[in-house]
């Protein structure tokens, strides 16, 4: 247990993950009404430093009811790591939206990947130090990656992120965990979640700011799946305003006009292929066309050649040809 006192209000200031994970507009009303009923406000756990670990949305409440001062928990960690840990752990029993979901994961992840590279350093570092008889001792005194901090009622018994490397996420393990950890049904989810929300901020970057939305909703409103599908073809799915709202709302599932845009590019290939078949069956008549003229043309040209053969001299601009002329034109 880290020491208990009050601190003042002005004095306390966000983690800046929580933003990131959680965003900055949820409606606390109910939490403003349920304050301003009782009069309590259940201590915030924060660092010396005042940045808070858990009690984000009191923070704001007791800002937006003009309470000066409040209890407080001091609790340092190691690592920052070790904090991000925390903040997601004291939210497990909240009701999360699927994108809070999967902004825990991807942070989780992102948090694993520091304490791995941390790890292999530390690795390293040691194997250099049991070079030296003089250091073996202090070695296996400590270690540069403590163990995660123990959490106040873990919502799982999942063991610390600080035990697993990045190879394990990888193989599925560590992602199990994740999965676990915020709430989702399997790592697979888990990937789903995070590649989707990766997609988002990418296009949130490119300025696409709808398309962005519109995924979010349908992850908030339909699921990962749906969400997943609709990304993947963001680029090449175009809908009206309505068919975005019914989308959006949940009502229709992105998938449903992605089969329609299947079923018309099927139909439009069909199309062309049977247009490539006319044109070939053209081209084939035209060549028989071509083939049955020169036929002709050549048959012509035989009866001429043997009319010229039966003649026996020629007669040109007056001047007779000669039989040998003649011969040699035969």
């Amino acid at each position: 247990m880290g020491e208990h006192k009050k601190m003042k209000i002005s004095d306390l200031k966000p983690h800046p993950k929580n933003e990131e994970i959680y965003g900055h507009n949820e409606n606390i009303s109910d939490l403003v009404e349920k304050i301003k009923r009782s009069g309590q406000v259940h201590t915030l756990v924060v660092t010396s430093k005042g940045i808070v670990l858990a009690g984000h949305r009191r923070l704001r409440a007791c800002k937006e009811l003009g309470i000066v001062e409040v209890d407080v928990e001091i609790v340092d960690f190691d690592t920052p790591e070790q904090e991000v840990e925390y903040l997601i752990d004291n939210n497990a029993t909240r009701e999360k939206s699927n994108e809070q979901k999967a902004r825990e994961a991807i942070v989780l992840k992102q948090t694993l990947s520091v304490l791995a590279e941390k790890r292999k350093k530390s690795k390293l570092r040691q194997n250099r130090s049991l070079n030296s008889s003089s250091e073996v001792a202090a070695q296996k005194e400590s270690t540069d990656v403590p163990i995660l901090a123990p959490r106040n009622n873990p919502p799982t018994d999942t063991p610390n992120l600080a035990e697993r490397g990045e190879d394990d996420f990888v193989t599925g393990e560590t992602r199990e965990i994740i999965a676990k950890k915020v709430g989702l049904k399997s790592g697979h989810e888990a990937d789903r979640a995070i590649n989707t929300i990766e997609k988002v901020d990418e296009l949130k970057e490119e300025g696409r700011i709808e398309d962005a939305e519109l995924v979010i909703d349908v992850m908030n409103n339909r699921g990962f799946s749906a969400a997943n599908s609709l990304v993947k073809n963001i680029d090449n799915i175009k809908l009206s305003e309505e068919e975005k709202e019914a989308v959006r709302s949940g009502r229709k599932s992105p998938n449903a006009f992605l089969r329609k845009k299947e079923e018309k590019e099927e139909h439009d290939l069909e199309e062309k292929f049977v247009e490539s078949s006319d044109k070939v069956k053209n081209l084939e008549n035209t060549l028989l066309e071509i083939q049955k003229r020169y036929h002709d043309y050549f048959l012509m040209f035989q009866e001429d050649v043997k009319w010229l053969s039966d003649k026996e001299f020629y007669c040109e601009d007056g001047e007779e040809i000669s039989s040998k002329t003649h011969s040699e034109l035969q």
